[in-house]
């Protein structure tokens, strides 16, 4: 329905009103509303102060778990290899080492393998005085001075009787001299509750954290803590070994304690309780660390209590205050806390209660509490300056309405502006966030992060797929339509032995100069880059944007993009680094283009025959030693402007027709005159070989080995006329070779 004119004003305008008739309100109401707003200011307060403090806690500690996931999910994807049946353990354990020498507060950590009980334990011989930092920006209070050999490693090896022998090393001196041997010191680690838990999940799944439960440190002392453990699969996907990484809940403590350092002097105290299954709680850390811990008969403070053992009554009276209702049901296991009021001998506390990592086990929840007298102890006083004050404000109020009409509607209208080129995916404007009205700061603010965020959603999505959305106004649906396209998977020649003499951090750093020197050229060339497959990249042309002549543009794409890659090969050269090379492989057809997955999780992708024969063809580049393999479909969508020469009639595995394929050279009018006479010399042997003139080919294929000693395709072809020379093929023979692998 239209509006009439008449009811339409501008911002500045209604802003103006309604600022002076909001003050004259306020002036005649403030009398009956003062003790109204009193109360709401407290409330409001107390709400605003435990979300922000609850938000800050959990996640810290959230982050504090997420170090030990981190290594055992990095160390099961990087380290853990099994070549011919047997373990690559220097690696594992190099891994695990240095995680543990760079993050002291990660615990201990266990490999333990299914079949023998095999365990292998590292820890760090404890130095006092060195613990997690919440506020140093290096994360500890002081620097790492832990070496290898601080990193003690238990091996603990089956006997034949049943029995297991522990065998203590330095972690430089595995597996050549251990400090002490004892043949029946050992322990069968697959009874501990990690190993457990690690074997019933599957294989290749995420981890989970066990419970908290006692275990012995370095066979000194018995301390409490829980352990992240995941299963670890054989190329069979079978369980092989189960990996943890354990943390003591004393670090826990001292983290949480370093976590509320400043906020302590504010009479705020925060702990963790773990609910078990049997439904009772126990308290796992406290920021007061052992000043609220009980201690056993030696003095020692016990960092897994119940909370009526617990010296502050008020931790055992928060937790009786929460209901089994309410921990069960959905409210704590969502991004949401839970504010309520607990009476402690005649006192009266305001406690906030959240969950850490909800959803997932073990059941932890991060609570915060703080006397009210505390929390409100300025209230009053604030309340009755607030009259005075607003007596003063009264008399400027018109005045400063002016101006603050003015400075609201100014930046308003620009976030307008930006919105509307937001909703065009043009991120080149960008307004100021200096207002000095916090609302509108705090938008605009807010507003250019957005614009950020969808900047580089855009580098995960391709820009006309989420311009489509915008313009549609509904979410991605899963579906797709059938289109023609070219894809390109490049990938890297050998990438396997250089995963292997490479550290992690320099792999990837290596790793992501080679992807981005193809992606580039993609990009530049109307492409798609739809995924990185570990040192392989797939790209489209012609989706989801329509792309004039997308077969040439993926040829010239291979041909740049190796180009580029030969000066970022000197630069490797240069700096003493691994030189990867590359491998290509393009097709052209027919595919289902679309959002590909479930409601929950969409993948927007090409699918189809047409794609898997694209990496058919890249895997195909060993067999004949060539660069850049094309399917004959590919070539004729290029006309005469590429330099090819034919490679085979090949049956790849998974399709019943054979295909030809070419070796891309070059471009027309840009390759050199020798590589051209080449590629026409080959053409021609080639003929020969297919119309069975085998002393011809032998003899064309002869020469152009012996002027090119290096390529192996045309040795290939002298192997292949000499001996169908001598043993012909049946009538039946199409000129082509079937192949069986992938």
């Amino acid at each position: 329905m239209k509006i009439p004119l008449w009811q339409v004003f501008r911002l500045r305008t209604a802003l103006l009103i309604s600022f002076i008739g909001l003050t004259l309100f306020s002036g005649l109401s403030i009398t009956l509303l003062s003790l109204r707003l009193s109360y709401t200011a407290r409330v409001n307060y107390t709400q605003e102060v435990g979300h922000l403090l609850t938000q800050a806690v959990n996640r810290n500690v959230e982050n504090f778990l997420q170090d030990a996931e981190d290594v055992i999910e990095a160390t099961e994807r990087f380290s853990f290899k099994i070549e011919n049946g047997k373990l690559n353990y220097p690696l594992l354990l190099s891994t695990l080492a240095q995680s543990l020498i760079i993050n002291h507060n990660l615990g201990t950590a266990f490999y333990t393998e299914e079949i023998t009980g095999y365990t292998l334990k590292l820890s760090l011989d404890q130095k006092l005085g060195y613990k997690y930092s919440a506020r140093s920006p290096t994360q500890f209070s002081k620097s790492s001075v832990y070496l290898e050999k601080d990193v003690i490693v238990e091996e603990i090896i089956p006997n034949s009787s049943g029995t297991f022998t522990l065998k203590t090393y330095s972690y430089p001196d595995f597996p050549n001299k251990p400090l002490s041997v004892d043949e029946n010191g050992g322990y069968d680690y697959r009874k501990r509750p990690f190993y457990v838990q690690g074997k019933a999940q599957p294989v290749f799944q995420k981890g989970e954290w066990t419970n908290c439960y006692n275990f012995l440190n370095n066979f000194k002392e018995i301390k409490s803590g829980l352990l992240y453990s995941t299963g670890l699969g054989d190329d069979k996907g079978e369980l092989f070994a189960v990996l943890a990484m354990g943390l003591s809940t004393e670090w826990i403590s001292g983290y949480l304690n370093e976590t509320m350092h400043e906020i302590h002097k504010k009479g705020i105290n925060s702990f963790i309780f773990e609910k078990l299954s049997d439904q009772s709680k126990k308290v796992l850390a406290h920021s007061l660390m052992d000043d609220v811990f009980p201690k056993d008969q030696d003095g020692n403070t016990i960092y897994y209590a119940q909370p009526k053992d617990m010296k502050d009554p008020a931790i055992e009276k928060m937790i009786l205050s929460v209901s089994d209702s309410l921990l069960n049901g959905l409210e704590l296991h969502s991004d949401f806390e839970k504010l309520f009021h607990f009476d402690v001998d005649g006192s009266d506390y305001v406690g906030i209660i959240k969950t850490v990592l909800p959803g997932t086990s073990p059941d932890w929840y991060v609570c915060l509490y703080v006397p009210e007298k505390v929390l409100f102890s300025n209230a009053y006083w604030h309340f009755y300056l607030a009259i005075g004050v607003l007596a003063s404000v009264m008399v400027i109020s018109v005045i400063l309405s002016f101006v603050l009409a003015r400075s609201a509607s100014k930046p308003i209208e620009s976030l307008v502006q930006l919105a509307q080129k937001i909703g065009k995916l043009d991120f080149t404007n960008k307004v100021n966030d200096n207002s000095k009205i916090i609302e509108i700061k705090n938008l605009s603010h807010s507003m250019n992060l957005m614009q950020i965020g969808l900047q580089a959603f855009t580098q995960y999505l391709p820009k006309d797929v989420l311009k489509s959305l915008f313009d549609a106004g509904t979410g991605a649906t899963p579906g797709g339509i059938e289109k023609d396209v070219a894809i390109m998977f490049a990938d890297i020649v050998n990438f396997t032995h250089y995963s292997e003499s490479l550290s992690p951090n320099d792999l990837v750093l290596q790793l992501n100069e080679y992807l981005g020197c193809f992606s580039s050229v993609i990009i530049k060339n109307e492409g798609t880059v739809d995924k990185y497959i570990g040192d392989a990249v797939m790209a489209y042309w012609n989706a989801p944007r329509d792309c004039d002549d997308y077969a040439f543009k993926a040829c010239k794409t291979a041909i740049q993009g190796l180009q580029k890659l030969f000066f970022l090969q000197q630069e490797w050269a240069r700096l003493n680094k691994p030189i990867l090379k590359a491998r290509v492989g393009i097709n052209t057809g027919n595919v289902v283009l679309g959002n590909i997955g479930t409601e929950e999780h969409l993948s927007y992708t090409v699918i189809g025959d047409n794609v898997n024969l694209a990496s058919r063809l890249e895997g195909l580049n060993k067999v004949y030693d060539t660069t850049i393999m094309i399917s004959d479909a590919t070539l004729k969508g290029c006309g005469d402007r590429l330099v090819s020469r034919p490679i085979d009639l090949v049956g790849v595995k998974g399709k019943d027709k054979k295909i030809m394929v070419h070796e891309l050279m070059g471009l027309t009018n840009e390759t050199a005159s020798k590589i051209v006479n080449f590629c026409t010399d080959f053409k021609i042997a080639f003929a020969a070989y297919v119309k069975k003139d085998w002393p011809v080919g032998l003899s064309l294929f002869q020469k152009l080995a012996s002027e090119n000693p290096d390529d192996k395709l045309c040795q290939i072809y002298v192997d292949r006329c000499r001996d169908y020379q001598q043993n012909p093929p049946d009538a039946s023979w199409d000129g082509g070779y079937q192949f069986h692998e992938k």
